[in-house]
């Protein structure tokens, strides 16, 4: 018997497009066969990809890292455009920026422009935070594919960021990246 993929598809079906449950709106074709294995695949991973593997680990908490990481390769920002540009309401932002600025990860800056919203930035402890955290997911990443060719690694990446550009044309809010 083919090992099942997922508890709704196997490889088999995976190949002739057919879903592996009765019901009609299930796989109807390939396109939705391949969507149904992306989304199923896409949870999965966002299940384990920011998790470290020894439980051990001191690392931020993964609210603090995608702020930390935001702002790492952006210039200071005002709550406001923290929010949108997280896609998060001013709530949660406050809630997040102010823990991160009792941890001193984040801190105000000055306004060089004059105006009266006050700004925030990394610390040179919240990139340093940051920069810890990374090295543990890196770390996990090289376990998983560290027996990758590197071509494979270079066709990963490549997926990755045409996904994300699509998904940040999209909203019309890109992602700063160390390269840009």
């Amino acid at each position: 018997m083919t090992p099942a993929v997922s508890p709704f598809f196997t490889k088999s079906m995976i190949g002739s497009g057919m879903a592996a449950s009765a019901n009609p709106m299930d796989g109807a074709n390939c396109a939705d066969m391949s969507l149904k294995l992306m989304q199923y695949e896409l949870m999965l991973m966002s299940r384990k990809y920011m998790k470290p593997l020894d439980a051990g680990d001191v690392m931020l908490e993964r609210s603090a890292y995608v702020l930390l990481c935001r702002l790492e390769h952006a210039a200071p920002m005002t709550l406001k455009e923290i929010s949108e540009a997280l896609g998060l309401d001013a709530s949660t932002i406050n809630r997040q920026v102010a823990a991160s600025l009792r941890q001193e990860h984040l801190e105000y800056v000055p306004n060089a422009t004059g105006q009266a919203a006050r700004r925030v930035a990394p610390t040179k402890s919240g990139l340093a935070a940051m920069g810890e955290t990374r090295r543990i997911f890196e770390h996990g990443l090289e376990i998983v594919v560290g027996d990758w060719p590197e071509a494979k690694r270079q066709q990963f990446i490549d997926l990755l960021l045409d996904f994300n550009h699509q998904v940040e044309a999209l909203e019309g809010n890109a992602w700063p990246r160390p390269q840009e």
